[in-house]
């Protein structure tokens, strides 16, 4: 899985970017996320996801909206466990 935060979304066409934590920016539409998450996309928020080759190149899919917590515990694009 890969990080990095939402850098634009459009509500009303349903697509947007992902500011990678390593990489280029990426496209996304808005089934790419599963559940209540993608009712929550707004730009600044953390996600994880898998690159996928689309239509038109790479895209995101399999996204998931990272708890802060979580989000604590991302350094420099890779998850860190910390055991308590």
């Amino acid at each position: 899985m890969l990080y990095g935060k939402v850098k634009t979304y459009n509500a009303k066409n349903g697509f947007g970017f992902i500011s990678q934590d390593r990489g280029d920016d990426l496209f996304f539409f808005k089934n790419a996320f599963h559940g209540e998450d993608y009712a929550k996309i707004v730009p600044g928020v953390r996600v994880g996801y898998v690159v996928v080759e689309g239509q038109k190149g790479p895209q995101a899919a399999k996204g998931k909206l990272l708890p802060k917590r979580v989000n604590n515990c991302i350094q420099n694009g890779i998850f860190v466990e910390y055991n308590y």
